[in-house]
């Protein structure tokens, strides 16, 4: 999919999304960007534009905005481009076959690539919630559509490797690739930990212990997170999906949460966050099962974000969860 917009590339692999980055390129005539900018603010199909507008309501967050014109075009421009890259991310992030982005560059031409191009993070060093090789830092993968969803879990693991020296495996983002001079990422503030749940009950459970939680807050973006937890001899597996509306399988896929507790330790011995992505036929059988159905097993395609094989206690598995599902009431409340 090539983009009709000039400034696609660079917004793609920007550290700031375009939401706030936008303003601050037009508002600088020597900013690189500014000329492909300005030229696809130019060249907006007005009809597209009027369509936008109305379906969108723009106007009643125009106040500010001295030239309404303009500021519809911002508005129009912000929410295209990032469904393009989240859209562009999805189908790369979906090629688990081959070596894809970012390991395509030369930079990693002597690095462990793993199955579903994931990477040990021993390989890195941190740098600003980052992950350094050589001359270059990287991010963790976004899980849906916004461009900071990963920023949480990416800091929890930052400081997991830091206090206890584990080794993750991590699935890049596709788009970032920065020297060291240039990695400025922004940061964000948002109160979230996990605690203990009443362990001593579960690990006695004999059968599928499971839920579903319906998000009513309707701006979530999201249909509804099915939980399961599965005794099997001495482990106690849990699981949790996420799943997206089906008007938003383009550019996001649901956020999959898989956990392995060895009751014998009391500790976790696994854990992994990944997205899985269908297509909309896939998404509507996925519609008629739990979470904890073996059926789901078969539907769409499951792309790793992180993957943990090391023992943790349950605090920190609480704390993985909660920033991995950032933004899910539901999963916050259960943990907490």
């Amino acid at each position: 999919m090539e983009s009709e917009f000039k400034s696609f590339e660079y917004f793609k692999s920007s550290l700031i999304d375009p939401f706030f980055e936008l303003e601050e390129v037009l508002s600088n005539k020597t900013h690189p960007c500014y000329t492909n900018l300005q030229f696809d603010i130019d060249n907006i199909d007005p009809v597209i534009l009027e369509k936008f507008v109305e379906e969108n309501n723009i106007d009643k967050f125009l106040d500010r905005y001295e030239d309404k014109h303009r500021g519809r075009c911002k508005f129009y421009l912000i929410e295209t481009i990032q469904k393009e890259i989240a859209e562009k991310r999805l189908e790369i992030l979906s090629d688990t076959s081959n070596k894809t982005l970012p390991y395509t560059s030369e930079n990693f031409n002597d690095i462990n690539i793993l199955e579903n191009n994931l990477v040990y993070t021993n390989q890195f060093s941190l740098y600003n919630n980052g992950y350094n090789y050589k001359d270059y830092v990287y991010s963790l993968s976004p899980s849906t559509n916004a461009s900071n969803s990963s920023y949480w879990i990416s800091s929890v693991i930052s400081n997991l490797i830091e206090e206890r020296g584990l080794n993750f495996k991590i699935r890049l983002d596709p788009f970032v690739e920065k020297h060291c001079s240039d990695y400025s990422p922004m940061f964000y503030k948002m109160t979230i930990y996990g605690r203990k749940l009443d362990w001593n009950r579960l690990k006695n459970i004999q059968e599928d212990e499971h839920g579903r939680w319906m998000n009513e807050n309707f701006i979530s973006g999201t249909e509804w997170t099915d939980f399961v937890w599965r005794p099997e001899k001495n482990e106690l597996h849990f699981t949790c999906e996420e799943l997206p509306k089906i008007e938003d399988l383009k550019i996001r896929g649901s956020r999959y949460f898989h956990a392995i507790f060895d009751k014998v330790t009391g500790l976790i011995k696994h854990c992994d966050g990944a997205i899985r992505i269908y297509s909309n036929e896939e998404f509507n059988n996925r519609l008629k099962f739990h979470v904890r159905n073996a059926e789901v097993r078969k539907i769409g395609k499951r792309v790793k974000i992180f993957q943990l094989d090391d023992f943790i206690d349950q605090s920190t598995f609480g704390l993985i969860v909660t920033n991995f599902m950032v933004w899910n009431q539901d999963i916050f409340d259960y943990f907490n």
